[in-house]
């Protein structure tokens, strides 16, 4: 017999190669999304640390080291700011417990406000 042709079983079992390794293809392409996404939310939360914290970096400067008006800020109430058409919320915890004089620890939580 000189068959050329493609038997059922045959096309079958090609077909079931090929779901399998576009399967996983589509896995890796998933868990490449979800690192991206990861690590863009990672990069964007310090971004947004680094431009809450930047303006409390202007009370502080080695001639004139005044605690007073770095916690002043820190205790008032939560800032809100406006960064690409979302509005992040600030909550800054200013401590020099357990700490040199010359030290002053500051935290800054960063959210951004769910909508209801």
């Amino acid at each position: 017999m000189d068959n050329k042709a493609l038997t059922l079983l045959e096309i079958l079992v090609a077909v079931i190669i090929l779901a399998l390794v576009v399967t996983g293809l589509a896995g890796v392409f998933v868990a490449g999304k979800r690192y991206i996404q990861r690590s863009r939310s990672r990069m964007t939360g310090g971004e947004l640390g680094k431009h809450f914290l930047d303006p409390l970096q202007n009370d502080v400067n080695q001639s004139t080291w005044d605690t007073t008006s770095l916690l002043g800020k820190a205790s008032a109430s939560p800032q809100t700011k406006r960064i690409n058409d979302r509005d992040y919320q600030a909550v800054y915890d200013i401590n020099t417990v357990n700490l040199p004089d010359n030290l002053i620890r500051a935290k800054v939580t960063i959210t951004l406000p769910t909508l209801d």
